[in-house]
């Protein structure tokens, strides 16, 4: 049997899903009432939970999570937290945030490894380099927006040497 983490994690990044915009209603409706009562009853490893995540549409997914808010007044990952910490909850929780904004998430990575005593570099580094040739430049521009503070010089502030140099070479300043 494949553990339940693997299983939405594989399921996440392997399923075809459709590309076209639209959104049935009916089945976003369905499904975010499937998706609360696993959240009520803790039921996070649920067959079901891990269907909806790995084989709808982002658009389908979005209007889930917004039919989801609506209906119960709080959105999927804030209703995913609590005292209890659980691997299989955190995951999910990302999955979700990934999904709805990509951008937003990965901003919030940076700036908690940035605001960490001791940055966190794996963190830093994986954002910087891995968003470099797709999304950095709005996710620089998300970063000011909601910190004003540019990204490159909070970079700048927390490494030196030629980790900082290579660092702000990806983020588009050059010395």
């Amino acid at each position: 049997m494949i553990p339940i983490i693997l299983q939405l994690l594989v399921g996440l990044v392997t399923a075809y899903r459709y590309q076209g915009t639209e959104v049935n209603t009916r089945l976003a409706n369905s499904e975010a009432d499937i998706l609360h009562d696993a959240i009520k009853d803790k039921a996070f490893n649920h067959e079901e939970v891990i269907r909806i995540l790995t084989t709808r549409s982002k658009v389908q997914l979005l209007a889930t999570f917004n039919r989801y808010r609506d209906d119960h007044g709080t959105s999927i990952p804030k209703a995913l937290l609590d005292e209890h910490e659980d691997e299989f909850k955190n995951v999910l929780r990302t999955a979700v945030r990934c999904i709805s904004d990509h951008k937003k998430y990965y901003e919030k990575v940076l700036r908690n490894a940035i605001k960490k005593v001791g940055t966190d570099e794996d963190a830093l580094t994986r954002v910087i380099v891995t968003r470099a040739e797709k999304d950095l430049k709005d996710i620089k521009e998300l970063y000011y927006r909601k910190n004003s503070a540019h990204l490159d010089d909070a970079v700048a502030k927390e490494t030196h040497g030629d980790y900082e140099d290579f660092l702000l070479a990806l983020l588009g300043k050059a010395d």
